[in-house]
């Protein structure tokens, strides 16, 4: 994978120029927290706009000053995970949709970010983005993908068309999920079989919110097998020996290869899977549906090879 440079906190020009298209007289509001209010100051110090930040409190916060924004202006939410999840701001605010009644530009920054991976993902060439997201939507829904790696992933699924949130805000009132995050399908009925060599990230295995294992970066390969869409086994290492025992303690539909997706943003692995799961020379697979089992873990792999099965 790309070894991206670190940058200074002026390349957060990016944010506003590259991916939002901000007017000179556009105002600015961050809507953050305690935990992410450096990184919103140095957001701030990156634009010469008017800019104001106001720090998230589900009772208190005055959304009024927001909701009289123009459709020029702009609105950034910059959370952190327990903020957003547990502290009630997923209630006003989400990735893939505007608040109501909001006129403003809309930029939702990837929760918990470092700030070195979300300059690093802001810095990403627009071609390179639109160039993978046109690749993927050039497979029809219900394709037979076979998807490959030097690892040795080896696996054949049937999936939907790829549908990607946007990335770019290019006209007023419009919003962006930033950085560019990735182009997904769902794995359709029970198509998938083969074998999934995971040598990037495990991400984390949560059951109706409780946290049943933390992973991260992969310290060897970690194989899952695959028969009929439903994960029959998984091994390589100690973390794939604890991912087993707590996955399969879960209901078998838990287990069930529900996602496929392409990361489209160049940066580095972290153990964070929200970032990693972004990463453009990466591809990721989500394993159980969040709403009938309580379950969604995302693994990802580098450099995968994907094909049409005729």
């Amino acid at each position: 994978m790309k070894q991206n440079k670190k940058m200074e906190s002026s390349d957060f020009s990016l944010l506003f120029t590259k991916w939002c298209h901000l007017i000179k007289t556009a105002k600015v509001i961050i809507v953050t927290d305690q935990d992410r209010l450096l990184l919103a100051d140095k957001i701030k110090t990156g634009i010469k706009n008017e800019c104001s930040i106001i720090l998230f409190d589900k009772n208190h916060t005055d959304f009024s000053v927001i909701m009289q924004l123009k459709p020029c202006d702009l609105v950034i939410a910059l959370f952190h995970f327990d903020t957003y999840v547990f502290g009630g701001a997923n209630r006003f605010f989400s990735p893939f949709s505007k608040p109501d009644n909001m006129n403003a530009k809309y930029a939702f920054i990837r929760l918990g970010i470092s700030e070195e991976s979300l300059l690093q993902g802001l810095s990403t060439p627009e071609d390179l983005v639109y160039d993978t997201i046109e690749k993927f939507s050039r497979y029809e829904d219900k394709s037979m993908l076979r998807v490959t790696s030097v690892a040795g992933t080896d696996i054949t699924i049937q999936t939907s068309s790829f549908t990607t949130c946007s990335n770019e805000i290019k006209e007023d009132g419009g919003m962006a999920f930033l950085p560019p995050s990735e182009t997904s399908s769902q794995i359709l009925g029970d198509h998938a079989n083969g074998k999934i060599v995971i040598d990037v990230t495990i991400g984390q295995l949560y059951h109706f919110g409780k946290l049943l294992g933390d992973f991260g970066l992969v310290p060897s390969p970690v194989t899952i097998t695959v028969q009929n869409g439903v994960i029959t086994d998984i091994y390589g290492n100690m973390m794939a020996e604890e991912l087993k025992s707590k996955l399969f303690a879960l209901h078998g539909e838990c287990r069930r290869l529900v996602e496929f997706s392409q990361g489209l943003s160049d940066m580095i692995p972290t153990g964070i899977i929200g970032v990693d799961e972004s990463m453009i020379d990466t591809c990721h697979f989500g394993i159980g549906d969040g709403a009938s089992c309580g379950v969604h873990l995302d693994v990802v792999i580098k450099n995968p090879q994907i094909m049409i099965v005729l």
